[in-house]
């Protein structure tokens, strides 16, 4: 009898083989996966999942550790198309899978769009060692894309050893933690009692910094500013004080993150603005002799109103506009439409005479590109460029940073100068204007009034 004359026997035997087929292929995929992503117990997993296995772990009395990782993308979105910044954060995703979860036996999670968890068992200095090798390799990733100053890393952990604390808890401490590496910009932080406590402390000033301002709780000190060939006083800057009622005094190191976090930079910034054009205004005579820098955020110097705003507040008080001269803050990665209405505002300001000062040149953002985009007067270099200057590659970085300015047609200004090799280098190196410890601490009003008279 011959099988093959009967349809029924050819189909049956084919459907067998696409069976005996798909099934196979289904094996190598589920491999390949595992190889790929690693098993549920041991790849991305769910955060309900890390829970559950956190509060298994502490059950058994083991030690354990949260991480937390925030990835920001915001410098790279603004320059690469989409496809390549998910590339580059599928990069940074499997980096971390593999050295916070194949390598120690850890779970990932992701946390919201770009940021993730992750719980192992490492002890602090294995996690050091750990989040170093991620960074690492991460920074390697990041310079092949040409995307080094534009996308950041930041961790933040908190070991729970074997005591009994909940994960929403370990969660909450290892996201403050990562909120003060980032604020510190440094690459991870450790929670402890005394960060949380520092961590509770800048959330009560956030929590109160729009009363601080209306009920006008700050005050002004001054930096004077010497000019390198006279070495006589030419102004100062203006520095901010807060007199908080449950703080104390604070410096801006402790308020100003709190003015950004809140998006209070512009009414924050007109204030003291005017409180200063109110004092230069109380004794006109003496005071409109001098010049004085008051530093501008850069959220504030897109506002489409600012130099408007500016001119209205100076023809208030009656002083004359080359007593006052604007700083630009290095605090923001700027988009093409909001550089382009800061130039028109720096334009307006120095069209009436008002001085434009290039804050802390060679850290952060700021760069060369920044001395042809705006019409700036002064540059003035970071305080980390004058005391490195020290060394004989130091000096050469601050001589041609000062004659870069210089061909350019601008003055230059070092701050930080707190010895006197420190003084006689940046004069050396042809520095126009000197500021730091070395001549002046930051002073209240009555003392810098003295030195004028003195003057």
């Amino acid at each position: 009898m011959n099988y093959l004359e009967y349809p029924y026997v050819i189909i049956t035997i084919l459907a067998s083989i696409i069976v005996v087929m798909a099934l196979i292929g289904l094996l190598f995929t589920l491999k390949s996966v595992k190889t790929a992503k690693g098993t549920e117990a041991k790849g991305f997993c769910g955060i309900g999942k890390m829970e559950s296995d956190f509060e298994k772990a502490g059950a058994l009395r083991k030690n354990r550790s949260i991480v937390y990782i925030s990835v920001s993308l915001a410098g790279a979105k603004r320059l690469y198309s989409e496809t390549k910044v998910s590339r580059m954060h599928e990069n940074v995703k499997r980096i971390l899978f593999r050295h916070l979860c194949l390598n120690i036996g850890g779970e990932i999670s992701m946390y919201g769009q770009e940021n993730l968890v992750a719980l192992t068992y490492l002890n602090e200095e294995e996690m050091e060692q750990c989040i170093y090798r991620c960074a690492t390799e991460i920074s390697e990733a990041f310079s092949k894309h040409d995307a080094v100053n534009v996308a950041h890393v930041h961790f933040g952990y908190c070991l729970t050893g074997a005591s009994d604390v909940s994960f929403k808890t370990a969660l909450a401490r290892a996201k403050q933690a990562c909120s003060i590496a980032d604020d510190q910009d440094v690459l991870c932080c450790r929670w402890d009692s005394s960060s949380g406590k520092e961590f509770e402390r800048k959330i009560k000033i956030e929590n109160n910094i729009q009363n601080e301002i209306d009920n006008n709780r700050f005050f002004l000190e001054y930096q004077p500013m010497i000019d390198a060939k006279t070495s006589r006083i030419i102004g100062a800057e203006v520095l901010s004080r807060l007199n908080s009622e449950t703080e104390g005094i604070l410096t801006p190191y402790y308020f100003l993150s709190a003015v950004n976090n809140v998006g209070l930079n512009k009414k924050f910034d007109y204030y003291i603005f005017e409180k200063n054009c109110k004092w230069i205004a109380n004794d006109k005579e003496k005071r409109v002799h001098y010049v004085y820098t008051i530093n501008f955020s850069r959220f504030t110097l897109c506002d489409p109103d600012l130099a408007e705003n500016i001119i209205r507040i100076i023809d208030k008080y009656g002083i004359d506009y080359s007593c006052i001269a604007i700083e630009i803050l290095e605090d923001k990665d700027l988009q093409a439409d909001e550089k382009a209405v800061m130039i028109q505002n720096l334009k307006r300001l120095k069209s009436k005479g008002i001085m434009i000062l290039l804050d802390d040149f060679g850290k952060g953002y700021t760069s060369f590109g920044d001395l042809t985009d705006f019409d700036i007067s002064i540059v003035k270099i970071d305080k980390a460029i004058t005391q490195n200057a020290t060394t004989e590659a130091g000096f050469v970085i601050l001589k041609n940073i000062i004659r870069t300015a210089h061909d350019l047609g601008f003055k230059t200004l070092c701050e930080g100068i707190e010895t006197e090799e420190h003084k006689k280098i940046v004069v050396d190196a042809g520095c126009d204007v000197l500021q730091g410890y070395y001549f002046y601490r930051p002073m209240p009003v009555a003392k810098l009034e003295t030195l004028f008279e003195k003057q």
